[in-house]
């Protein structure tokens, strides 16, 4: 993959979601996903039925690719959580932006309860804030992996009940898998690299900034 020989990397796209797979014994950890690029993913479990499956969808073969590019390269995950977390940021921002200027512009023939609701009109994502404030919170001696694995598990999306799923719409669904991978990333050292590094600077910005603009926050301007 890093030759680009047998297939160019470029076809990926990188698209929103996180797939929950699971066998129907209930096993989602230790599946072996068996394909190549640009084909169906399949699916085996260990268990004794024995259990495989198989997809040809594109979500199943975006999957794939997005699995065989982290094993080439763990760094290309981190380099696309990035920019897609910066693109969806800069789209918030636009948001609020457009909200302020309306407020100004129509402030002639709005009243006051219009105003102070449009001026206060939240990124429409209820489940950002809560994530972000968990992502700032910082405790004495905590490294930086130990913050995130702190905030996934203090941020609960679903019932406990359930296989991992996100909630939320594109910026919070890419900060969780950034998070994710930059805290789960064991041998790797993903978080040592120049690309960990960068996705962790963004994830603090971001993150920041979204308390920073919350009305109700301490922090807010």
């Amino acid at each position: 993959m890093s030759d680009e020989l047998f297939a160019p990397s470029n076809s990926y796209l990188p698209h929103r979601g996180v797939e929950a797979l699971a066998c129907p014994c209930g096993n989602y950890r230790e599946l072996t996903v068996i394909g190549t690029w640009g084909g169906p993913l399949s699916l085996e479990c260990p268990c004794p039925s024995p259990f495989r499956a198989s997809s040809s969808k594109p979500w199943a073969v975006n999957l794939l690719k997005r699995l065989i590019l982290w094993r080439a390269d763990a760094t290309s995950e981190l380099r696309h959580l990035d920019d897609l977390i910066i693109e969806q940021h800069t789209a918030h921002q636009i948001y609020r932006d457009r909200v302020t200027d309306l407020v100004d512009n129509s402030a002639a023939t709005s009243t006051e309860h219009d105003l102070r609701a449009l001026i206060h009109a939240p990124v429409p994502d209820s489940h950002l804030l809560p994530l972000a404030r968990a992502v700032t919170r910082r405790e004495e001696r905590e490294t930086r992996d130990m913050r995130l694995r702190r905030a996934l598990r203090e941020v609960r999306l679903t019932p406990e009940s359930e296989r991992p799923r996100y909630a939320g719409g594109p910026l919070i669904c890419y900060l969780i898998r950034a998070m994710t991978a930059l805290a789960d990333s064991d041998d790797r050292d993903l978080m040592f690299t120049d690309e960990g590094r960068r996705l962790m600077d963004t994830i603090d910005r971001v993150t920041a900034d979204v308390l920073a603009q919350d009305p109700g926050s301490a922090t807010a301007s």
